[in-house]
């Protein structure tokens, strides 16, 4: 195990209403959310600690190195899930974000870590009910925590959580970096229809996408400035 006292950010979820999913489904909704991982690492580089741990079937914990990226990165696996839903199936993730230092980390086994931020995330988690997205810090009496914890994350799980597959999955292409053009060349149909770029702006429309883009960039600097994290 490695030691830090560094702040972090630690994303712990499990997949909504599990157990309704066969084992055959919930194994794959689980296997889209590791192999994403590599992908929001690239384009946010240096974001993530090792790699996803998973366990019980249907749950998950991920490190982030640079915690002004935990609700972008909460966003992200969010349409992971979300864009492959479809009328008989539908795929999401709780995930509680816990900011704060961890004591030690180990790298083969993420949930094996111990620190402050761990156990936040953990125990955000478990008190969590109707809501899937929820955020905790040692700080959420402070004026910015506040306000981050109770009315942004409450309204951005809202939008999130009313999004279409199709909403959902142009959302994560953004979020990967693709432009329009770019998603409707690789957009992932079961019929194998390609939308428009007009169609995908669309989408982005509909999700609130420019909006929401805004949010993410004032919290991420936000974050950034009242943790004292360098920013390129």
């Amino acid at each position: 195990m490695t030691e830090s006292q560094a702040t972090y950010a630690v994303l712990t979820g499990d997949l909504v209403k599990s157990s309704r999913l066969p084992s055959t489904l919930s194994t794959k909704a689980m296997a889209w959310l590791k192999a994403s991982v590599s992908t929001f690492n690239t384009v946010s580089p240096g974001s993530v600690y090792g790699s996803m741990d998973t366990f019980r079937h249907d749950s998950w914990q991920l490190l982030l190195n640079r915690p002004e990226n935990a609700l972008r990165a909460a966003l992200f696996f969010r349409t992971v899930l979300r864009m492959n839903s479809n009328p008989d199936i539908k795929y999401d993730t709780r995930i509680a974000i816990g900011i704060g230092e961890v004591e030690y980390i180990d790298p083969t086994n993420i949930s094996n870590s111990r620190g402050p931020a761990f156990t936040r995330s953990g125990k955000l988690l478990d008190s969590m009910k109707n809501s899937r997205l929820a955020w905790s810090t040692e700080h959420d009496a402070l004026p910015f925590w506040s306000t981050l914890k109770r009315t942004t994350i409450p309204l951005l799980d809202c939008l999130v959580s009313d999004w279409t597959p199709t909403e959902s999955q142009a959302v994560n292409s953004v979020l990967t970096g693709l432009t329009q053009d770019q998603t409707a060349a690789r957009w992932q149909s079961s019929d194998g229809k390609k939308p428009t770029r007009q169609a995908v702006g669309g989408s982005l429309q509909r999700a609130h996408w420019n909006t929401i883009h805004d949010v993410l960039l004032w919290t991420e600097q936000q974050i950034a400035d009242t943790l004292n994290i360098p920013t390129e």
